[in-house]
């Protein structure tokens, strides 16, 4: 399968890594950006073909993946012949841009809406997608943890998983952060604070760790008690929900 990938930044970046992981040719992923830099990184680092022509993606491709903002998208569509699109399939991970959207602008296309987290370029990701040819569905499977949702339903992967990146990444640094206050240096903080995490996902059943950990009289029980009584769930609870109505 060839595949065009329209915009390099760091989700095209991801997607092309995650492909050729996965055992896709670099020499059939085709890619469009406007940066130079961009495309010199393509070139070299990925060894991709590049160009600064959307139209040049497009027409080489059997899927084409949009991982461009849509505000950027809208500016480029028209200046791509609608009839290139015709037996393409076309899988956009721009967050907030409706099917009818993009029919208005490439017309009646074979369109696939999905959400990935960054993790795909270790094919360790998650993505969530609306129905998909079974190729683009293996694909998908081949980036890491793939599973089909409603079109309804595509905005809260985006907001729980996503985004959800961001969002453990901004704990896991607080926990570093906390470590510092306590003397350990930056590199030990962080170190420390990776690991723990990384524990904790490795055995599972989070809610019984907690259990097991808390012992009660214990230090980590005043810890988690203090967490409840500040209501650490509802906030990271409302985290997602912001995240997720920043997008309807």
């Amino acid at each position: 399968m060839k595949i065009g990938i329209i915009g390099f930044g760091n989700l095209g970046r991801a997607l092309a890594s995650g492909l050729i992981k996965s055992g896709i040719a670099a020499a059939d992923i085709f890619i469009c950006d406007n940066s130079p830099d961009a495309r010199t990184s393509a070139e070299k680092e990925y060894s991709v073909n590049a160009s600064d022509d959307a139209s040049f993606a497009v027409k080489n491709a059997d899927t084409v993946f949009l991982t461009v903002k849509s505000y950027v998208f809208e500016k480029l569509a028209p200046g791509i012949d609608r009839k290139l699109w015709e037996g393409k399939t076309v899988v956009s991970f721009m967050a907030g841009a409706q099917f009818d959207w993009i029919y208005a602008l490439l017309g009646d296309i074979a369109l696939v809406r999905g959400m990935p987290s960054l993790a795909i370029a270790q094919c360790e990701g998650v993505i969530g997608f609306t129905k998909a040819p079974e190729a683009v569905a293996e694909i998908f499977g081949k980036l890491g943890y793939a599973f089909e949702v409603s079109p309804e339903e595509i905005e809260k992967v985006m907001a729980f998983s996503s985004c959800g990146l961001g969002f453990a990444a901004y704990l896991i640094d607080a926990f570093a952060a906390a470590g510092q206050t306590m003397g350990f240096s930056p590199d030990d903080s962080a170190r420390i604070a990776a690991l723990t995490f990384k524990n904790a996902v490795d055995r599972g059943g989070f809610r019984e760790t907690v259990k097991a950990v808390a012992t009660p009289g214990g230090a980590t029980e005043q810890g988690v008690i203090h967490m409840d009584e500040n209501h650490v769930y509802d906030i990271v609870a409302d985290a997602v929900r912001k995240a997720y109505e920043r997008m309807m």
